[in-house]
């Protein structure tokens, strides 16, 4: 959607929003981890897109997951 509307010259910012826990009837687990509430994810949200940010973590500390994520090798976590 980014490269379409940049090749056509849209004034449109695309915001990808990867979002980790949030504390919804769809969480449904005995212990949550680093749960974020629906007003806290909506803010976050909300100024990711007001700053008009190509890329963001809801919640911010789920960035570091995502770096580890990149940095483990495939094998670790790729057991069939």
């Amino acid at each position: 959607m980014r490269q379409k509307a940049g090749n056509a010259r849209l004034p449109i910012v695309v915001t990808d929003i990867q979002p980790g826990f949030v504390d919804t009837p769809m969480a449904k687990a005995d212990h949550k981890f680093w749960v974020a509430s629906p007003q806290a994810a909506a803010r976050q949200i909300y100024r990711a897109i007001r700053k008009k940010k190509r890329h963001a973590y809801v919640t911010r500390r789920w960035r570091l997951v995502a770096w580890l994520l990149r940095i483990v090798p495939g094998f670790v976590y790729d057991r069939t």
